[in-house]
C-alpha cells in the first residue's frame, strides 16, 4: 500500500481563534504539526541493529545579504539482505535521490534549497521496526514516509500485518482509529469557526477510505499509534496528524 509537519502553526492558531507482501510498501504524507507532542519520537537503540544512514550531505547556501544557510539530508537504508529490505531501500534512493541533486544544483547557483531538511528517525518495538523519513520544505510543510518492517520474517508489514500482529481484527482497529481521530478533530476545529464547510470536511476526516488509508505503528515508548489525514479549512486545507489509539 501506497500513501504519502510544522507548516504555520500560527497560521492555525488564528483561524481556529478567527472563526489537522511481502506486507506493503512505503507510506507517504502531508502534515501541518499544531502540537509539537505529536512528532515520531527519537530513535531507541535497538533499532541501530537494522538501520544505518545510507547518505549524508551539508549543503551551505550563501544569501544575498552575505548570512549563510546550512540545509542538511540524510537518508537510511535497512540493514538485512532480504527482498524486502533491498526493496524498502531502493524505494528510498527512488523518492529522495533527486532532492540531494536539487539542493546540489541551487547551491551552485547561490539559492537555498526548496528542501530545507531531510530527516530520518527509527525504533524497535519486539519484531517491528518502524521508520520514518521527514522532509520539510522551504514554506515549512513536511512530507513523510513510514515503513514498518517485520525483523523475524524479514518481510514488510501493512496494517493487516500489524493487526495479524496484535492479534486483533482489522474492523476493531479501524473503528478504535476512528474514534480517535473523531476525538482529535473536534478538539481542533469548532463548528463555529468553520460553519460552511465543516460537515463535508468532517465527513471526509471520518470517512471509511480515509480511516483504511491510516498508517498503524508503534511509536518509541511501544505507544501504539497513527498517522491520519484530516480536512479542513485551513492552509492546504489537508493534513496529517499523529494521534495514540486505545484498543479494550
Amino acid at each position: 500500500m501506497k500513501e504519502k509537519i510544522i507548516a504555520a502553526a500560527l497560521i492555525v492558531c488564528a483561524a481556529l481563534c478567527s472563526c489537522s507482501q511481502q506486507e506493503s510498501s512505503k507510506q507517504e504524507y502531508y502534515q501541518i504539526v499544531t502540537d509539537p507532542t505529536t512528532e515520531p519520537p527519537t530513535e531507541p537503540s535497538g533499532a541501530a541493529k537494522y538501520v544505518k544512514t545510507a547518505k549524508e550531505e551539508t549543503f551551505e547556501a550563501t544569501e544575498k545579504s552575505g548570512a549563510k544557510e546550512k540545509t542538511q539530508y540524510k537518508i537510511p537504508m535497512l540493514t538485512p539482505g532480504s527482498d524486502s529490505a533491498k526493496k524498502i531501500n531502493s524505494e528510498i534512493i527512488k523518492t529522495y535521490e533527486k532532492d540531494f541533486e536539487n539542493a546540489q544544483s541551487a547551491v551552485d547557483n547561490g539559492k537555498t534549497p526548496e528542501i530545507s531538511s531531510i530527516s530520518y528517525e527509527s525504533y524497535l518495538n519486539d519484531i517491528v521496526l518502524t521508520v520514518i523519513i521527514t522532509r520539510t520544505s522551504a514554506d515549512h510543510t513536511v512530507d513523510y514516509s513510514v515503513y514498518n518492517y517485520n525483523v523475524e520474517k524479514n518481510v514488510q508489514f501493512d496494517n493487516n500485518g500489524i493487526a495479524r500482529y496484535m492479534k486483533r481484527d482489522a474492523s476493531e482497529i479501524n473503528r478504535a482509529v476512528y474514534n480517535a481521530l473523531e476525538s482529535d478533530y473536534v478538539s481542533k476545529f469548532k463548528y463555529d469557526n468553520f460553519k460552511d464547510d465543516y460537515y463535508i470536511n468532517y465527513e471526509k476526516t471520518l470517512s471509511s477510505e480515509n480511516i483504511e488509508n491510516s498508517s498503524l505503528f508503534f511509536d518509541g515508548a511501544g505507544n501504539f499509534c497513527a498517522i491520519c489525514r484530516e480536512f479542513a479549512s485551513v492552509g492546504k486545507g489537508e493534513f496529517n496528524v499523529i494521534i495514540k489509539i486505545t484498543l479494550e
